[in-house]
């Protein structure tokens, strides 16, 4: 019974090489895959650009026939940021914090020239009124110096909030300094004159 098991078992196994010879020689038989010549291929791509050339959309392009710009040296700084703000710049843009930071500049001069209006305005009512507007001014500007301090990239870039009764406060020194000069007949130094700034 012994020689039968060994029979049966080598007869497997010549019929298990046997097999695997088979299939070695159909993968060999089989055709090599023909190789398109580099020179005479072209992709779907590159089909697409020549066409486009040969319609001419690549004609009237911006910078055409223009040397390509020098790399900027701050995208090299920017790290991670470096995409965003190539893109912001391309579209002529300004990132967040430098938009506001105009905008806060605006908004302190408007309130100096109120502060002006408030220190030489004759009226009781309409000193009143300017200092209104100054208080409301520079609650929206603080609200804006809050936001672009939360938002700008280097904390030497922060900005002072401006404090409304402290500045209304040093505006009425200045009046009556001015209001003390003209009672002693002095001549009235030029940045406090009864006049208006210049718009």
């Amino acid at each position: 019974m012994n020689d039968e098991r060994e029979r049966r078992l080598r007869a497997a196994a010549d019929a298990k090489l046997r097999k695997g010879l088979e299939q070695e020689a159909e993968a060999q038989e089989e055709p090599p895959r023909r190789r398109v010549p580099f020179r005479n291929f072209e992709s779907w791509i590159d089909r697409q650009i020549r066409q486009a050339q040969e319609r001419g959309d690549f004609d009237n392009l911006r910078g055409h026939g223009k040397p390509l710009p020098a790399a900027d040296p701050n995208e090299v700084h920017a790290g991670d940021d470096a995409m965003g703000l190539k893109l912001l710049k391309n579209h002529e843009a300004l990132p967040a914090w430098i938009e506001l930071n105009k905008e806060i500049a605006a908004l302190r001069e408007q309130c100096r020239r109120i502060l002006h209006y408030y220190t030489v305005e004759r009226d009781r009512d309409r000193r009143a009124r300017f200092a209104r507007d100054y208080r409301r001014r520079v609650d929206d500007l603080n609200r804006k110096i809050e936001t672009y301090n939360l938002i700008i990239p280097a904390q030497h870039l922060e900005k002072v909030k401006l404090l409304p009764e402290r500045d209304l406060r040093e505006a009425d020194q200045r009046r009556w300094a001015m209001l003390d000069e003209q009672e002693r007949g002095r001549p009235v130094p030029a940045r406090v004159a009864d006049r208006r700034p210049a718009r």
